[in-house]
């Protein structure tokens, strides 16, 4: 679910305006940064280490977006014999389309039970030593 923060309304003050509005700034939310197409913007948890190469360790929060076009070297999220599996997208010079780990190894070719499901636009992983991990923060990108 993406939440949108009110903007607050600016207080209006009679006179001089104070030099310091020059340098104000809205809040930043990750959402605007993060999100193009809400409707279209879909998160997972990544599960395993098949994509470590890549910098998506196991526990990540991928963004995905489900509108864009997956093109050559894209990492996806595909759906293959009824598994949803996160692997970058390879075309050869002929054209044939394969999924790939990190480790290389098990190219999967694009068949008809094959469908790219969406394009993974961001990774979000924890960099918080386990220690850190207590109470609310337990579960931020938890590990």
């Amino acid at each position: 679910m993406i939440r949108k923060v009110q903007q607050r309304a600016q207080q209006t003050i009679s006179g001089f305006k104070s030099p310091a509005d020059d340098y104000l700034e809205g809040r930043l939310d990750i959402s605007d940064v993060l999100v193009i197409d809400p409707h279209c913007t879909f998160y997972f948890r990544m599960d395993g280490d098949t994509m470590s190469g890549f910098q998506i360790p196991h526990g990540s929060l991928l963004v995905v977006d489900r509108s864009l076009r997956a093109i050559d070297g894209a990492i996806v999220i595909a759906c293959w014999q009824g598994k949803l599996l996160c692997r970058s997208l390879n075309f050869s010079p002929c054209g044939a389309a394969s999924l790939q780990s990190s480790n290389g190894i098990d190219p999967i070719a694009k068949d008809a039970n094959l469908e790219v499901w969406g394009v993974v636009i961001a990774v979000c992983y924890n960099v918080m030593p386990k220690g850190l991990l207590k109470g609310k923060y337990r579960n931020v990108c938890a590990l």
